[in-house]
């Protein structure tokens, strides 16, 4: 039983919400000439739009920017439909959030090493917000760094610490 003030509880998502930004979807691929359907699933307490079909990859766009984009307009036209209350959708295209994840994870752990080994600090690339959260949590266990993120809005990084041994 979930309680609304346990910090990872959701509210479902209204399907009049999910409806919209799933037509919204389908209609931006038709209108950028591409051929990819919508579905629909719960993934984790998580409402995802998955993307799919041939011209489906053509949706992530480098670095994902594409598929971010997507994502962020499909939540403005769920959350207008729901009178501007916020709406929180995932849109992904073939799996590419889970690959992304995984090739995060994987970096994340290469580069915490590289910092432990060498004792000096890491700055990572810019990351949008999902990213760095995807960061800290695969170096959150790792013996030897502490992390943190600075700057602002897009120019946002994270910072790998060494820490000194105890």
């Amino acid at each position: 039983m979930s309680d609304e003030n346990d910090p990872s509880f959701r509210r479902p998502v209204d399907p009049k919400a999910v409806d919209a930004a799933s037509v919204f979807l389908k209609d931006t691929v038709i209108a950028m000439g591409l051929d990819a359907d919508v579905n629909v699933r719960e993934e984790g307490g998580d409402t995802v739009l998955e993307l799919s079909g041939p011209d489906a990859k053509n949706l992530v766009g480098r670095k994902g920017v594409t598929i971010d984009a997507l994502q962020l307009l499909a939540n403005r036209v769920a959350s207008k439909t729901v009178h501007g209350d916020r709406v929180s959708l995932v849109v992904d295209a073939e799996g590419y959030r889970a690959r992304r994840e995984r090739t995060l994870t994987t970096m994340a752990q290469e580069l915490g090493e590289r910092c432990v080994r060498e004792g000096k600090v890491i700055l990572m690339e810019p990351l949008p917000p999902r990213e760095r959260r995807t960061v800290h949590m695969a170096l959150a266990r790792f013996t030897g760094v502490t992390t943190q993120s600075e700057g602002e809005g897009d120019e946002r990084r994270i910072k790998i610490i060494p820490m000194p041994p105890p």
